[in-house]
């Protein structure tokens, strides 16, 4: 699965060509749940903070800009992050965060399939699924280098913003609050 999306990444076969979407971008016949991301379509701005080394406060940490587009005909969801945001200048262009994520969903588990990569780590990530109306719950296959399991999650997701955090667990069990993105959007 992997090395299809990296794939389709590559040659740039996931710009939507709408030719089955519906008029919201959502392909006729992709399962319902393709609408809970689809509602993140458009541009969006973000501040950030992180959880301090020491646990003891949220420090601010560099904001992004957030894309989310229609990708597979209007099946799945592609985003692109940039942090810094392109608005700021950056002494050297390499160390800019670019990410991008492709999102498909799967009726037969009934979970997303994701991989996220990055510019800089060249490594992809994958991700698992679960979606309602009101959150989605991301979690990493596998642990990170400081062996940590990744939970992330989009909660209070309005017309105009959404809220996302990042926790780490060692079990799967206890898990810690490390990050939050707060969404602003700035067009559809």
């Amino acid at each position: 699965m992997k090395t299809i999306l990296i794939a389709l990444v590559t040659t740039g076969c996931l710009i939507s060509g709408a030719a089955t979407a519906g008029p919201n971008g959502l392909a006729i016949g992709a399962p319902p749940e393709v609408a809970h991301f689809g509602k993140l379509i458009g541009e969006w701005s973000t501040t950030e903070e992180g959880l301090s080394q020491d646990g003891s406060a949220w420090e601010p940490s560099k904001g992004a800009d957030w894309g989310f587009y229609w990708a597979f005909d209007g099946w799945g969801i592609r985003d692109n992050y940039t942090s810094p945001p392109i608005s700021e200048i950056v002494e050297d262009e390499s160390k800019r965060q670019r990410g991008t994520n492709l999102r498909i969903y799967n009726p037969a588990t009934k979970q997303w399939v994701m991989t996220w990569l990055t510019v800089l780590s060249k490594t992809p990530v994958g991700f698992t699924a679960t979606s309602t109306d009101e959150q989605i719950v991301m979690l990493s296959d596998i642990q990170n280098p400081q062996g940590f399991f990744g939970r992330i999650t989009f909660f209070d997701m309005t017309e105009a913003s959404f809220e996302w955090k990042l926790e780490w667990s060692k079990d799967k069990e206890q898990w810690t609050e490390v990050y939050r993105i707060h969404g602003t959007r700035q067009s559809h």
